[in-house]
């Protein structure tokens, strides 16, 4: 009996291990805190993108990323009656502005993975490796973003016009913008999480709350 029970303790230990080792964090979004990814520079005139999360929820509305410029542009991904959404302004005007919605019921407490591609004009948008492909409006190759992007709501900075989006409530994991790995930077404390009220991050699971209900068991996809 006590050989089975040690057996077991070694078998939770290097999964613990394996886990750590793999960086498989997975951060709860109680709708009030956000992540603030600060850029190195102060504005950002960025050519090519590649974004990757995943995400669980039982909420059919919350913005999961955004980031824009004082010129006009941004780009924003959101759910949107328990639809996906990816917005995205290059030209700084009306002119440029850009959304295309995919999926559906994604408000289904199970995980879903996103990739967006970005090179110049020309759109990969991945949503559970179901690919669309698409061209930005507007005349320029460039999203001029200034200072951050945020993850899991709008950040303080926002434009009026912008609010009333409601902030994401749920988890995510994996997430990286640009080949950082935001997740591994919240886990090492380089990336700002002031405004982030709750931020619940273990090896095996992660237990979501929402204001209201709990909203399940968060465990990182294996």
């Amino acid at each position: 009996m006590h050989r089975t029970y040690l057996a077991e303790y070694i078998i939770y230990f290097f999964l613990l291990l394996f886990f750590y080792l793999l960086g498989a964090d997975v951060i709860s979004f109680d709708g009030h805190g956000i992540i603030s990814y600060r850029f190195r520079s102060k504005k950002m005139k960025i050519i090519k993108d590649v974004i990757s999360l995943k995400f669980r929820t039982t909420a059919g509305e919350g913005v999961l990323l955004h980031g824009e410029g004082q010129q006009g542009d941004y780009i924003s991904l959101e759910l949107h009656r328990a639809k996906l959404q990816l917005s995205s302004n290059q030209y700084g005007s009306i002119q440029g502005h850009t959304s295309v919605t995919s999926g559906s019921l994604l408000d289904d407490d199970h995980w879903h993975s996103v990739v967006i591609e970005r090179y110049r004009r020309n759109v990969n948008f991945t949503l559970d490796h179901h690919t669309q492909q698409f061209r930005t409006n507007g005349e320029f190759d460039n999203l001029d973003l200034d200072y951050e992007i945020s993850f899991g709501g709008l950040p303080v900075s926002t434009k009026p016009s912008l609010g009333g989006k409601e902030n994401f409530v749920g988890c995510m994991e994996g997430i990286t913008y640009n080949g950082d790995n935001i997740t591994n930077l919240v886990r090492r404390k380089k990336v700002d999480t002031s405004t982030f009220v709750r931020q619940i991050s273990s090896l095996l699971n992660v237990v979501c709350f929402e204001q209201r209900h709990l909203t399940g068991l968060c465990k990182p996809q294996l």
